[in-house]
């Protein structure tokens, strides 16, 4: 203000010095005036860029304002993410078929909310492996920057092979997340056990497998085919019509282990039919129940399926499955 105040003064003087020279002078310019104060003014180390208030050139008495400085807008941690710490049974590990196993993740809470006993943890996709579609995350809370391990109870297909299951996590509103590259996955390899293997049947055997392969060549449309455990031409016929459907090329004239896994037929608790019948009669005949053959799969059947799997170190889950049959109809 100093500055500014000295420069209006010495204006002021300049003119009044103009008024009072004589007439016969050249009238000094008042432009030359405000251009001599304007370097009277840088010379006292004052420049209009360091002023907050600009004179307008056109408009006298309006003052320009410096627009405030913006500053850049930051983006807030989301409310659900998480990061990948740790697990148990990594990538590709082997299992016998039909193992049950724990797998363990851990993972960490990098969002900015809260993971509370309302988040649950999810199947999403591939092999659930007898998993639960969905259960609790955690019995307490998970605050951000906090790990938690999640634990699921799995087992191992019926069938050798590669298996993945992918899993995520859903909050209390229904969102779904899970780590920024997608899903947090199981995967596995099973194989058999080598304590059973298939029985293989030709034309002119006689055996209770013989029976099974009937009542299933039945149960696939056959049902024609008399079922009296004698492989005989009529049999054969049938098991080489069946292999040709299939498209099984190496078991001809024979039911080897390839021609049984197309044959067998996953039954349960509700089930009808003539595959029914051939679980209940390779229970009673081969390993001493006493069920009635009558192809429905009741409250007896299952409890029977139960004793048998126990008894034969698989999951007692009255289900007959692939694994459950190689067991009834194999060779121990």
């Amino acid at each position: 203000m100093h500055t500014r105040s000295s420069t209006l003064f010495m204006i002021l003087s300049l003119i009044l010095v103009a008024c009072n020279m004589p007439a016969k002078k050249t009238p000094i310019d008042i432009n030359q005036l405000a251009t001599f104060a304007a370097q009277t003014q840088i010379a006292a180390g004052t420049t209009a860029a360091e002023t907050t208030e600009v004179p307008a050139a056109s408009t006298a008495g309006t003052a320009v304002t410096r627009p405030a400085a913006v500053s850049p807008t930051q983006t807030g941690t989301p409310c659900n993410r998480a990061s990948f710490v740790g697990e148990t049974v990594p990538d590709n590990t082997n299992f016998i078929v039909q193992k049950p196993f724990n797998k363990v993740w851990q993972l960490k809470n990098e969002g900015s909310c809260t993971w509370t006993s309302a988040y649950q943890l999810i199947f999403d996709s591939g092999e659930r492996m007898n998993g639960p579609l969905s259960q609790p995350l955690t019995t307490g809370s998970v605050a951000p920057g906090e790990t938690v391990e999640i634990s699921v109870n799995l087992t191992a297909p019926a069938l050798a092979g590669t298996y993945r299951g992918n899993w995520k996590i859903k909050d209390e509103k229904g969102e779904v997340f899970a780590l920024s590259s997608g899903p947090f996955w199981v995967q596995i390899q099973t194989k058999r056990g080598g304590v059973v293997v298939w029985y293989s049947f030709k034309q002119g055997d006689s055996a209770q497998q013989v029976n099974v392969i009937q009542y299933l060549l039945r149960h696939h449309g056959y049902t024609n085919l008399a079922v009296d455990g004698m492989y005989g031409a009529e049999t054969n016929q049938k098991v080489r019509n069946f292999q040709n459907k299939s498209g099984i090329t190496d078991e001809e004239n024979m039911v080897g282990p390839e021609t049984w896994e197309q044959l067998i037929v996953t039954v349960s608790q509700g089930s009808a039919g003539e595959a029914v019948k051939a679980l209940q009669f390779i229970l009673n005949n081969q390993y001493g129940y006493t069920l009635e053959v009558d192809g429905i799969f009741g409250a007896l059947t299952a409890e029977a399926v139960k004793d048998f799997q126990s008894k034969h170190g698989l999951t007692p889950n009255g289900v007959a499955d692939p694994l459950t049959w190689q067991k009834l109809v194999g060779k121990p």
